[in-house]
């Protein structure tokens, strides 16, 4: 089991109250049910009546892309040794930037990092441009943007098993500190 998990925000609470239109329409405990109000928000910016159908294609709507993006392939691990013999001086970094996770490489981190400015670095190992574009299609699921995941569970185990075979990365240079570490143990 991964031992970070990003904690959920304030704005991230269950909207409850009869402020937010349609609410009363989805289940309070349904888990998708802020995916399902702005679904149905965007219905009725499009001019859709919003009644017991409209209801229902929105929840099938939002749980199929939910199972489509979540759903991950089983795991292709690049050839690691093979990368980094390629690669002896480049190096595959994992950084935490607010919420999200940068997987990038480098030949010079400490300039690299001076860049980034990432919050905490969470592992790093031997490889080049090839690992890091296996790395993106790997978790191309959880992108949300450029060299940006999501944290999501695999990621998040990867990340682990990598801590676990190479260690922490134990680097604090250039790092802006903000107290929402995913590992507050990390040597520094």
């Amino acid at each position: 089991m991964p031992r970070f998990l990003v904690q959920p925000q304030p704005w991230s609470q269950k909207n409850v109250g009869d402020r937010i239109p349609h609410s009363d329409k989805v289940d309070p405990e349904d888990p998708l049910r802020a995916n399902i109000l702005i679904t149905l928000h965007r219905m009725e910016l499009e001019g859709i009546e919003i009644d017991e159908k409209a209801v229902e294609i929105a929840k099938a709507m939002v749980r199929r892309h939910y199972a489509e993006t979540h759903a991950m392939p089983p795991p292709r691990q690049p050839d690691i040794a093979a990368s980094a013999a390629a690669d002896k001086k480049h190096w595959v970094y994992y950084v935490r930037c607010g919420y999200l996770i940068k997987i990038g490489t480098s030949s010079n981190l400490p300039s690299r990092f001076q860049s980034v400015r990432p919050n905490e670095v969470l592992a790093l190992e031997p490889g080049g441009q090839e690992l890091e574009t296996a790395l993106h299609r790997q978790f191309k699921p959880l992108r949300a943007g450029g060299d940006y995941f999501h944290p999501g569970p695999p990621l998040q185990a990867h990340i682990e098993e990598l801590r676990d075979r190479l260690g922490p990365p134990n680097w604090v240079n250039s790092v802006l500190k903000d107290g929402h570490d995913f590992y507050p143990d990390n040597q520094g």
